[in-house]
């Protein structure tokens, strides 16, 4: 049905995508998850890391598909992008029902006068 209207290239791109958006979603909780027990610099250091490393690989492999595969990259960029902004609503409940787990223990602030 789906085969005969879009290209094995195509669903081979969508597929790539995919499977690309779902691991680093799942390598971006861990290291949230990592990162729950530590200080807040330690948190947002693995939030920041996580968000970079993953804006570096999934362009780095954008640009390979585009140069260097028979995939279509746009079909490889849609699946990524839409596999992505589903999963990165996961990623946020996840994140924000952690930090609530949290309290007020490991944040980093005390002794700096911040009201706990």
């Amino acid at each position: 049905m789906l085969g005969d209207r879009v290209s094995p290239a195509a669903l081979r791109g969508l597929a790539l995508g995919g499977a690309l958006a779902t691991a680093g979603a799942i390598a971006g909780m861990a290291l949230v998850a990592w990162s729950f027990g530590k200080s807040e610099r330690v948190f947002l250091s693995a939030l920041v890391a996580g968000m970079l490393g993953r804006l570096f690989v999934y362009g780095a492999v954008l640009v390979y598909v585009a140069l260097r595969t028979a995939l279509d990259p746009i079909a490889t960029a849609t699946g990524l992008l839409g596999i992505y902004l589903l999963l990165l609503v996961l990623e946020v409940r996840f994140a924000v029902r952690g930090l609530k787990g949290r309290g007020t223990q490991g944040r980093g602030t005390e002794g700096r006068g911040t009201p706990a």
